[in-house]
């Protein structure tokens, strides 16, 4: 009889504390994730909105590079610019070749780029997101559409464009991602192995 009586006080008071501070935290978690989760849409629609400036021609004008840098993370920004002293030295070495991010889209799978982006799927996780970029090319009655990802990550400033992951699943798309291109191109001009 003792028994029974103790195990529904102690039942009732793990309801209670789940009750209040567990459900509290619950709700607290969700919130945050959504908040989140509206933060990150939103920096992919800015990314969607920049994003023709940035289409197809190879690296981004400097104007465009830079309505592209509140955006991105210093990791990526570093990226594209040890991407323009690749480009700008193979000028320099050999004029009459074409340089490296010379032409074709960067920011896409296909070369040249797409017509329309519209934000996807969001997937969160602690201080990393991905979110599905829905690319759309037109020309005349052509139509291909594909899906790329935004890599993001957050920092001590908000989250912030670490990479383009292509996704595109055709002969000559771009392959690996943004960052992954670079890095290869880089390695390549120092004369070191690339993974293909």
């Amino acid at each position: 009889m003792l028994i029974c009586n103790v195990l529904p006080h102690v039942a009732l008071a793990e309801e209670e504390v789940y009750g209040s501070t567990l459900d509290a935290q619950a709700s607290a978690a969700r919130a945050a994730a959504a908040e989140d989760g509206v933060e990150v849409s939103q920096l992919a629609e800015a990314f969607c909105a920049v994003y023709p400036d940035l289409r197809g021609g190879g690296l981004p004008p400097p104007a465009a590079q830079h309505a592209l840098e509140p955006l991105i993370t210093l990791g990526l920004d570093g990226a594209l610019t040890a991407a323009r002293h690749l480009h700008d030295a193979a000028i320099r070495h050999a004029p009459g070749d074409k340089p490296p991010f010379a032409d074709g889209d960067l920011f896409s799978s296909l070369f040249e780029g797409a017509t329309s982006c519209r934000v996807g799927a969001v997937t969160l996780a602690r201080n990393t997101a991905s979110v599905e970029l829905r690319y759309a090319y037109e020309a005349g009655t052509l139509m291909t559409s594909w899906t790329d990802r935004l890599s993001i990550l957050r920092g001590d400033d908000g989250w912030r464009i670490d990479d383009v992951v292509y996704d595109g699943r055709w002969d000559f798309a771009n392959t690996g991602s943004l960052r992954g291109m670079i890095e290869s191109a880089a390695a390549t001009d120092a004369g070191l192995p690339t993974a293909d």
